[in-house]
């Protein structure tokens, strides 16, 4: 069995906290290198935290080899309250770990991006995205997966109005909502973000919109 050390940024988030919970019980996965703000204190073998200043211009660790990273930076604009706030959190600061990712030979990298992204949009939101997806595109990476969530379903560590309550109506009638746009559990995204870095698409960059992770997470 060929195992796998991984670098999860953001699991202190929706998604990063799924990520890093099953990469714990992956038997594929040897070591899980996180990149944290604060110690987060998660007790396990396999996990090592490695203190990191995201604010920095470019990226470096030493000493430090994987296979591949996982990417689950995000915010909102209620929490940073400015645009350019939020795209040096959705937009930056994911390039700057897909540069160190180059740095660091690492082969797969995947991310979370958004369902709509589009560097051309009218909305904010989707066109950060957007471009986020370009840049990172644009580095070349050996393996690189983007996952376009729709509406994420968890343990959120904050109360979101909208989300909760498109939740609860998802809970109880699940139909109203058409398969692009369904409402996607967060372990269902950890489920692919993971599944298509052990198992890296043919293509350079694998692009899995909202209804494939769906299809991802009932196959695996």
């Amino acid at each position: 069995m060929n195992e796998k050390t991984v670098i999860v940024a953001g699991a202190s988030g929706l998604v990063g906290k799924e990520v890093v919970k099953q990469l714990i019980a992956d038997q594929c996965c040897k070591e899980i290198i996180l990149l944290v703000r604060n110690k987060l204190e998660i007790k396990h073998p396999k996990i090592k935290e490695i203190l990191f200043d995201f604010t920095k211009s470019e990226y470096e660790i030493e000493n430090v080899e994987a296979d591949n990273m996982i990417i689950c930076i995000g915010t909102t604009m209620k929490k940073v309250q400015t645009k350019e706030r939020f795209k040096e959190v959705d937009l930056n600061i994911p390039v700057k770990l897909a540069r160190l990712a180059i740095k660091l030979n690492v082969q797969n990298v995947a991310i979370i991006s958004a369902m709509g992204a589009n560097s051309k949009s009218s909305f904010f939101y989707n066109r950060v995205k957007g471009e986020m997806e370009t840049q990172l595109i644009s580095l070349n990476i050996n393996n690189h997966t983007i996952i376009r969530p729709s509406l994420l379903i968890g343990d959120r560590n904050e109360f979101r109005f909208g989300e909760r309550l498109a939740e609860k109506v998802y809970s109880i009638i699940p139909y109203i909502f058409p398969k692009k746009y369904r409402p996607i559990d967060a372990s269902n995204v950890a489920r692919a973000l993971i599944k298509a870095s052990f198992a890296p698409s043919d293509k350079q960059v694998n692009i899995i919109e909202n209804s494939d992770i769906h299809e991802l997470s009932l196959n695996s």
